[in-house]
């Protein structure tokens, strides 16, 4: 007789653990998506950045200056508030490396270096943009001693058509998975508390108030949106160390600020999503339960 009773709660038991199983890889699934999305977001930034940053500036002095004008003349192009850095490129260096590189000495053919002294600029990544590119140069310009300034307008012009237009399709990509991704969860957690719809009538039945009846389940939509974090963060993990060659090593930081971030959406989501389900039970009819 009490293996008989037994049984139900067992099969019961088991029909939740299998709830939760199914809940658990569904929020997995859509946070790990979530997640996907804000990481393209990330890098597709940092690699704008990135693109940016590769734009230089030669700018070329006059010649047979004097150490200290050079230095100064460094100082002040350094000054500049565009500039992120700017290199010295020694003549005599610059001929030496060529020569090794072609395998002949024209310096000694010439009887002179042929390269004059010219400083490299980086520029800042927010100001890689031809308007103020075109005025950083005219400013360089102004400098003493500077002979000429030569930027590559067309390749700058080039970067930013490409992501004028490349920006838009990727962010509204990113906004549709995004939704995708909402909804999924959102269904995912509807189902968990559809199927157990009746302990919430029975709990309104004897008297439960709708605070009470939120309470298990938004601390079981929490815990599985934890535990859900958790797994997304260790496939993040796995993605990122496929692509290790195109990101590169990742710090520590940004991996455990990664994964703590995968938790916390997770508790929030699976919270705020379990006490709307329950809100939508709490409201329905009788006769809209089965």
């Amino acid at each position: 007789m009490g293996s008989t009773q037994s049984r139900p709660s067992r099969r019961i038991s088991n029909a939740q653990l299998t709830t939760q199983f199914t809940t658990v890889v569904g929020m997995s699934l859509t946070l790990f998506l979530l997640g996907s999305v804000g990481l393209l977001a990330l890098f597709g930034h940092h690699a704008s950045l990135q693109l940016r940053q590769q734009v230089h500036i030669q700018v070329y002095l006059q010649r047979e200056l004097a150490a200290a004008q050079v230095d100064e003349t460094r100082l002040l192009i350094s000054a500049d508030p565009s500039v992120y850095l700017a290199e010295y490129i020694d003549p005599a260096e610059a001929s030496a490396a060529l020569e090794e590189e072609l395998g002949e000495s024209f310096v000694t053919f010439l009887g002179e270096v042929p390269l004059p002294p010219v400083i490299q600029v980086r520029i800042r990544p927010e100001e890689a943009q031809t308007p103020n590119l075109a005025e950083a140069v005219r400013r360089l310009e102004s400098v003493p001693s500077v002979a000429e300034v030569v930027w590559h307008k067309d390749l700058l012009s080039h970067i930013e058509s490409t992501l004028e237009r490349w920006i838009p399709v990727l962010w509204g990509g990113l906004a549709v998975c995004l939704l995708i991704a909402l909804a999924l969860l959102n269904n995912t957690i509807r189902l968990t508390v559809f199927a157990r719809r009746f302990l919430i009538r029975n709990m309104q039945l004897v008297g439960a108030r709708p605070r009470l009846v939120r309470r298990p389940f938004i601390l079981q939509g929490m815990s599985l949106g934890g535990l859900s974090g958790l797994l997304a963060f260790a496939g993040w993990v796995m993605a990122l160390s496929l692509v290790k060659p195109l990101v590169g090593t990742l710090q520590p930081a940004f991996l455990a600020a990664m994964g703590l971030g995968g938790v916390c959406v997770g508790l929030l989501l699976g919270g705020v999503f379990s006490a709307l389900a329950v809100n939508r039970y709490l409201r329905a009819d009788l006769s809209k339960l089965h």
